[in-house]
């Protein structure tokens, strides 16, 4: 039985080299496996990163010049000669069992479509206070997912499916599941490996809890800033009403309501919910401190904006700037 594992990555050459660093130490699973670096176009130093491990990994490196994650990600399955295929990112340090435990689930579980494994987010630098005090707040941007230390089934429930950081896939539910191009990173949108096992799911499949399988996640300083928190629950936004336009229900639970009062392509809720929150976040610029109220509120603002700007889009008006504060609360 042949594993395959696949990284894709774009530009972050050095970041690659510390995930390979690992890679590089994985027990043996017990079957034989390979290692498919799927490179989106990369301009730096990748290629040399990949070849500096040829010797020690079974590795490959192969160029999907389409930008966009769910591209490269298919790029991976369509070359992939596994029975399985194990997915992890550039930015995550796999520990010594992770492969090996995925394997043992495997022969365990033939009759499951997917599974997933624990991942604790590790920071690459000082956390600010206020990030520290409301990381659970931010579970999702730091694809924080722990659920315990029994194996269990993933019968429904998208608030708790595996994250891209760590899952793999039965290679032929894969195959008849392709990942959205709509979606994933390098787009404006988020979620394109949840979309494909709740698509499992929904065909009577089902996943598996791997608490064995640890890796962590590495949050760049880059992203411990309010500017990031905003993009980033944006794009959830965006996603939600991207996913939730014919009525399915998504990752992020039940899709937005359709609301019978529409101005400009939009529910009439959807604009009270931007405009009362964009009003109350420029009301509390002044305050010294970010409280975990205001947090929620520059969260939930940012996500509801990015909702509005996507069904304006689906109703085919280009969406008009919506004057986001122009500073961010201090913290």
């Amino acid at each position: 039985m042949l594993l395959s594992l696949v990284i894709c990555t774009r530009n972050r050459a050095e970041q690659l080299r510390r995930t390979l660093r690992t890679a590089e130490k994985l027990e043996a699973p017990g079957e034989p496996w390979e290692l498919l670096i799927i490179d989106n176009g990369s301009t730096d130093h990748t290629a040399r990163v990949v070849e500096d491990f040829a010797d020690r990994l079974p590795i490959r490196r192969i160029i999907e010049r389409e930008p966009g994650l769910s591209n490269a990600r298919n790029r991976g399955v369509q070359e992939a000669r596994g029975r399985y295929i194990c997915w992890t990112d550039d930015d995550v340090l796999l520990d010594r069992g992770w492969l090996a435990a995925y394997a043992d689930a495997f022969r365990r579980h033939p009759e499951a479509s997917f599974f997933g494994g624990r991942v604790t987010p590790v920071f690459d630098g000082p956390v600010p206070g206020w990030f520290a005090a409301n990381s659970d707040l931010l579970g999702d941007l730091l694809a924080a997912r722990d659920l315990g230390e029994t194996e269990a089934r993933f019968l429904s429930g998208a608030r708790e499916l595996p994250y891209g950081a760590s899952f793999a896939v039965r290679t032929a539910d894969q195959r008849r599941h392709p990942f959205d191009p709509a979606l994933g990173a390098g787009r404006q949108r988020l979620g394109e490996e949840s979309v494909v096992m709740l698509a499992m799911l929904a065909e009577g499949g089902h996943g598996v809890w791997v608490p064995a399988a640890r890796a962590e996640h590495v949050i760049a300083a880059a992203r411990l800033t309010l500017g990031y928190v905003a993009d980033y629950y944006h794009a959830s936004g965006a996603t939600w009403a991207y996913l939730g336009r014919e009525g399915q229900t998504t990752p992020m639970g039940p899709p937005p309501p359709a609301g019978r009062a529409r101005i400009l392509g939009a529910p009439l809720w959807l604009w009270r919910e931007v405009l009362v929150g964009g009003i109350a976040c420029r009301l509390s610029w002044p305050a010294r401190t970010l409280s975990r109220r205001r947090l929620g509120a520059w969260i939930n603002y940012h996500y509801m904006r990015g909702a509005l700007s996507q069904v304006r889009a689906q109703a085919g008006r280009k969406a008009a700037p919506l004057g986001a504060p122009g500073v961010a609360p201090a913290g």
